[in-house]
C-alpha cells in the first residue's frame, strides 16, 4: 500500500459515533483515482452487528442537517427525502430497496406520503428490526444476505451513508448492481471528504470519497450513466447511477490529489492548533459548542480537558446526554462563568451559524475559538 499520506499524532482515534477506539488512523491515497482510505477496524463484522448502535437512544431520534432562522431545525431524514423525491422521478408501485438501511428512517418517512412504493430493507445488523416491522412485514426486509428472488427485481436501491462503513465497497456495488432491473437506478449518499473535513479522520469510515473515487468505483461495478451533485446536501455527495444510457465522463483527478495533500497536511497539524487555543486561554472555565464528532474531536485533543465543563448543542435529542463525562445542555443552559467556547462545528459553516445564534450575542465576555478555517475552507 506504500506509506499512508496521513497519520494521527497520537494512538486515540475516533468513531463516527464520537467513541474513542485505541488505535492511530492512518489514511491512504490512491493516486489513480484520489480515493482516501483507512485501515478497516479489526473488528468489522461484530462492530456493525452490536457496537454500531446509530440513533437508537430515542426511537424518534435524529440528526440536525440545519439550524434554520430563529431555531428551526430541519432534520437529515427530512433532507433526504426531499433530495431524493427532487433527484428521482419515482413511478407509481415501484420496487425500492434500502441497502445499509439501518433504522431506515428516509424510506419510512418516503412511506407517509408515497405509501405506493413497495419498499424493501437490507442491512447487516439485527439491531434495527423492531424499527421495520412497525411499518413493513418481515419478507420485505433481509440481514446478511437476501433472497435469490431479489436479483434484477429492484426499480430503485438507496443507499444513505453506508459505502463509506464497507471495506470492499467494489464488491457491495457490484451486488447492489444485480439487484437493480436493467433500466433501474442507484441512488446514494456518501460523506464528502472536502465539504465535511472530519470525514477524512474518522477510524470507522474505511472509504473517503471523492467525487473522481466514486465515479471509478460504479463504473467498476457496471454502471455507465453516473452523476454526482456535491451541492445538493451539504458535505455530502449524492449521486445516481445506471446501468443503462449514455456513459458519462470521470472528472479530472489531477486537482483533487493536490486537495487530498493539502487536507492532510491541515490535519496534521490541527491538534497542535487547539492545545495552542488551549494555553491561550490561560485556563478559563470552557464549553464546547457541537457534541457531534467535531466537538468531541476539541476535547480530546485538549491538554487539560478537566477544565472543560460541558458540551452545548441545539439538538433535542442530544440534550441530556453525556459525552467524554460532560453534560451536554441547551445553549440556554451554559454556566455563566464559561468564558472560553471552542466551536465544535464544520469550519465551512460555523461562523455563519454562530452568527445566527441568538443566545450568544448576549454574551460578550465569551471568547470564541473556531477550528482552524486554513485555506481549505
Amino acid at each position: 500500500m506504500g506509506d499512508p499520506i496521513y497519520e494521527s499524532p497520537s494512538n486515540i482515534a475516533l468513531t463516527s459515533l464520537c467513541e474513542l477506539r485505541s488505535a492511530r488512523t492512518k489514511v491512504w491515497l490512491c493516486s489513480k483515482c484520489s480515493h482516501l482510505r483507512n485501515e478497516a477496524l479489526p473488528d468489522t463484522e461484530d462492530y456493525y452487528e452490536t457496537g454500531y448502535r446509530i440513533l437508537l437512544d430515542q426511537d424518534d431520534e435524529d440528526q440536525i442537517y440545519e439550524v434554520q432562522s430563529e431555531g428551526k431545525i430541519l432534520y437529515r431524514t427530512d433532507h433526504q427525502v426531499a433530495t431524493l423525491t427532487q433527484k428521482l422521478d419515482l413511478p407509481a408501485n415501484c420496487r425500492l430497496l434500502d441497502y445499509g438501511c439501518a433504522k431506515a428512517s428516509t424510506p419510512r418517512r418516503l412511506l407517509s406520503f408515497r405509501s405506493d412504493i413497495r419498499v424493501h430493507l437490507y442491512d447487516v445488523s439485527s439491531m434495527y428490526t423492531r424499527y421495520w416491522q412497525e411499518f413493513l412485514p418481515t419478507e420485505r426486509w433481509a440481514i446478511h444476505d437476501h433472497p435469490d428472488e431479489w436479483i434484477g427485481s429492484f426499480g430503485v436501491v438507496t443507499s444513505f451513508f453506508a459505502l463509506e462503513h464497507i471495506p470492499n465497497p467494489l464488491h457491495t456495488v457490484q451486488r447492489i448492481a444485480s439487484l437493480l432491473t436493467e433500466d433501474g437506478v442507484f441512488y446514494g449518499i456518501v460523506p464528502d471528504t472536502f465539504g465535511n473535513m472530519a470525514d477524512f479522520i474518522v477510524v470507522d469510515h474505511v472509504n473517503h470519497f471523492t467525487e473522481v473515487s466514486l465515479h471509478t468505483l460504479l463504473k467498476l461495478a457496471g454502471f455507465t450513466e453516473i452523476n454526482i451533485d456535491a451541492n445538493v446536501h451539504r458535505g455530502a455527495l449524492v449521486f445516481t447511477a445506471r446501468k443503462s444510457g449514455s456513459s458519462t465522463q470521470c472528472p479530472d483527478v489531477t486537482s483533487r490529489l493536490e486537495s487530498c495533500g493539502l487536507l492532510a497536511g491541515y490535519w496534521a497539524g490541527m491538534t497542535d492548533y487547539v492545545r495552542a487555543a488551549e494555553r491561550i486561554s490561560l485556563g478559563a472555565p470552557s464549553a464546547i459548542y457541537g457534541s457531534g464528532f467535531y466537538g468531541a474531536y476539541i476535547a480530546s485533543s485538549l491538554e487539560h480537558p478537566e477544565r472543560l465543563q460541558c458540551f452545548l448543542d441545539s439538538s433535542p435529542y442530544q440534550q441530556g446526554k453525556v459525552l467524554f463525562g460532560k453534560n451536554i445542555l441547551p445553549p440556554r443552559n451554559m454556566p455563566e462563568d464559561i468564558r472560553v467556547l471552542y466551536v465544535g462545528l464544520n469550519p465551512a459553516i460555523a461562523r455563519k451559524v454562530m452568527g445566527n445564534m441568538g443566545w450568544l450575542k448576549a454574551c460578550s465576555n465569551i471568547q470564541l475559538v473556531f477550528l482552524n478555517e486554513g485555506a481549505l475552507c
